[in-house]
């Protein structure tokens, strides 16, 4: 196995207070290393995880004497020894590149979950994306955005590059044989997106009903995986929409199909 091909163990580490995967660039010879170190911890589980390590005869000699001789220095300066975890098994190489990311190469998601990852954070950025459109540089025209549509056509453009098959204004079968329209909606990743425009006040609560009568529709459609409601509070009228949010966000099962459930809440 070539040393660039060496992928091992996915992990989760802060990036630009983010959770990112990513891989460990090992050589060939600390991908031995890691598989010997990760056998040897299995086999000193299975053994009931005798002390000292040395008492499992199967554990080769050098991975024992290494993990009876760890100690785990605390941040405040003291020692913890012995300490059994799976760093002792490691050896100190293999511990600073496992617990550390000095060679650690950011895996994109694709698919579903790089779908969902960049609905996620389009919806994230919606408002100062709002804001910017509509506030442009001198000399060049704003782009007004007061309406669901509006909304909706931001976020398609922004979608539409990480999935060919997004598109607008999906039917969607409803009652008494007549059919309601989703805002977004992509196939492949089995998730439909409605985008709801609050432009009134106390106009939540006819939103909140929407969003309900949207749910027992919206369900029925045969690729309907995950159902995702984006509502743009442009008057600030929703009165804790952190709440709204929860109330509406979930798993559910209408007539024997489970589906999932997000719900945001983004002001202008």
């Amino acid at each position: 196995m070539k040393e660039n091909e060496q992928s091992i163990r996915i992990i989760s580490y802060p990036v630009l207070n983010d959770f990112r995967k990513v891989r460990i660039s090992f050589t060939a010879n600390e991908v031995d290393q890691y598989v010997r170190s990760l056998w040897a911890y299995e086999l000193w589980v299975k053994a009931g995880k005798p002390v000292p390590v040395a008492n499992v005869k199967e554990i080769p000699k050098d991975i024992a004497a290494r993990a009876d001789g760890y100690k785990l220095v605390l941040k405040d300066g003291r020692t913890l020894r012995p300490w059994y975890c799976i760093a002792a098994f490691y050896g100190p190489e293999l511990e600073k590149l496992v617990c550390t990311n000095m060679r650690a190469v950011i895996l994109e998601d694709s698919g579903r979950a790089g779908f969902m990852l960049t609905v996620m954070k389009a919806i994230d950025s919606l408002t100062p994306a709002i804001r910017r459109v509509q506030d442009r540089e001198e000399g060049l025209a704003p782009w007004p955005v007061g309406c669901e549509d509006d909304v909706r056509d931001l976020l398609y453009v922004t979608l539409r590059a990480v999935i060919s098959d997004v598109r607008t204004e999906e039917p969607v079968p409803s009652r008494a044989g007549t059919y309601k329209m989703v805002d977004i909606f992509s196939s492949l990743a089995g998730v439909l997106v409605e985008v709801k425009w609050v432009g009134k006040p106390r106009q939540w609560k006819r939103i909140l009903r929407e969003i309900n009568d949207d749910i027992q529709s919206y369900v029925k459609h045969p690729a309907c995986k995950t159902l995702i409601f984006v509502v743009v509070d442009n008057v600030k009228d929703i009165p804790d929409p952190a709440q709204f949010e929860r109330d509406l966000t979930g798993k559910q099962t209408i007539d024997g199909k489970e589906i999932e459930i997000l719900t945001f809440v983004r002001e202008t």
